[in-house]
């Protein structure tokens, strides 16, 4: 297959990695079926045993950079941050009401995160999902004898591409993979399952305690967005495999921009957005100061959009802060939920305090007198809000508890109109358009 002149639409991509071709092919915006290379990359020179590292590595830096960008985009349209720049097209995004025609369909990562305004979605996590199934659909072919710890990239490459179903699962109304059709959420989280469960095995066969607990913990969350008792129950078994110091986090550089931490650059660096009023102020349970698990800055200044003041999580602190992907206080939040949904709420409050005692300085829960399954729920709800903040779950918890969305449609938006009805990303254009599968709006 020669890469000089090939078709694809936003979900396929042909699955060659950005990060790995960067020397010789610049990854551009998807907005025409048709796209020439000039550089004539070959796929039989790229993918050869010989390359198999390099191809897994762009994989992963494919996921880094979209999860970088998800957190951004995915907060900007919930109630983590608030657009902070004067300019039409952030307020939309903002306020619930983006166009299917709209950046966050086609913005990728060949832009410096400091000149994109508006964070790509389904362009970003397309590609990572593309790199990372491509990857492993060559890995699967490809002898061991052939490429140093093939089992091992090949764990990798199907977590990192389940990771990358699961986000498009959880931001996305629907989306599409490889030209096929129209799937809704409930079908890409099967997708996302199908991946981790592969990544398992191979994880397994290698004894690989990272990738391992990186896929059982995706496939928990999978399980937990499919719903239902027995996937709670199986999402909590796979979830108390989770040791205790477990976390996955990106890998940042501060001087390549694909990998630095889109937060810093969207907020401190370019004053695109800032922390909405919602997570200003969260106080540590019972006390008097910031919870350190939401802790914010107040930089001193204003942003463009009237009335805006620029607020910066602690947890993007520099431009080379590692962003959290997966971690144990996650695993624990599941085993919570599962122990108050068969009503063992004693247990439920002690994965709260297991999740809470991963970060210093947030006191115990005290389990109150008289509490109910539903009470521990929503202690739950909170416990997710503030462990994950800036870290991307809050679209995907907001989607799965059917919780309101703040302010409420219809609602007056600051900076003009108010804010629309979406609860999550619809399918953009550039998908629809290209994909000759799913049937054109209108």
């Amino acid at each position: 297959m020669r890469l000089s002149a090939y078709r694809y639409s936003a979900s396929l991509l042909l699955g060659l990695g950005c990060a790995a071709m960067a020397a010789t092919v610049a990854c551009s915006d998807i907005t025409s079926l048709e796209q020439r290379n000039p550089g004539a990359l070959s796929g039989s020179t790229l993918y050869i045993p010989a390359n198999a590292q390099l191809v897994v590595n762009g994989a992963i830096s494919d996921f880094e950079c979209a999860y970088a960008r998800y957190v951004v985009g995915s907060g900007l349209f919930t109630d983590e941050f608030s657009a902070a720049i004067g300019n039409t097209v952030n307020f939309d995004y903002d306020a619930r009401r983006v166009l299917t025609n709209a950046t966050y369909g086609t913005n990728n990562c060949g832009a410096a995160p400091s000149s994109v305004q508006q964070p790509g979605i389904y362009t970003p996590l397309s590609t990572a999902r593309a790199t990372g199934d491509t990857a492993a659909a060559y890995l699967e072919t490809w002898a061991d004898a052939a490429v140093p710890n093939r089992t091992k990239i090949l764990g990798q490459s199907y977590a990192y591409a389940g990771y990358s179903v699961l986000l498009l699962g959880e931001g996305m109304c629907t989306a599409a993979i490889n030209l096929g059709p129209e799937m809704q959420s409930s079908q890409l989280f099967t997708a996302a399952k199908v991946r981790f469960d592969k990544a398992i095995v191979a994880a397994t066969n290698v004894n690989d305690a990272t990738t391992l607990g990186f896929a059982r913990l995706g496939r928990a969350r999978a399980l937990l967005n499919l719903g239902g008792a027995a996937n709670l129950a199986a999402a909590a078994a796979d979830a108390a495999l989770i040791p205790a110091t477990f976390t996955v986090a990106t890998s940042p550089d501060a001087t390549n921009a694909r990998r630095q931490n889109s937060l810093f650059v969207s907020i401190s660096q370019s004053a695109f957005s800032t922390v909405d009023t919602a997570f200003r102020n969260v106080l540590v349970p019972g006390g008097t100061t910031q919870d350190p698990r939401v802790v914010v800055t107040d930089l001193g200044r204003s942003g463009t959009a009237p009335g805006s003041r620029i607020f910066v999580p602690a947890k993007a602190a520099t431009v080379a802060t590692a962003m959290r992907i997966a971690s144990y206080a996650e695993a624990q939040l599941i085993i919570a939920e599962y122990a108050a949904a068969t009503g063992d709420l004693g247990a439920a409050a002690t994965a709260i305090n297991n999740a809470r005692a991963r970060t210093t300085g947030v006191p115990a829960y005290v389990l109150p007198g008289g509490a109910t399954a539903a009470d521990l729920k929503s202690q739950i709800i909170e416990e997710r809000r503030r462990e994950f903040f800036a870290e991307g779950h809050r679209l995907g918890d907001l989607r799965r508890y059917s919780l309101p969305f703040l302010p409420a449609a219809g609602a007056a938006y600051g900076n003009g109109g108010v804010y629309g009805t979406q609860t999550c990303f619809p399918l953009p254009d550039v998908e629809r358009i290209n994909n000759p599968t799913i049937a054109k709006a209108g």
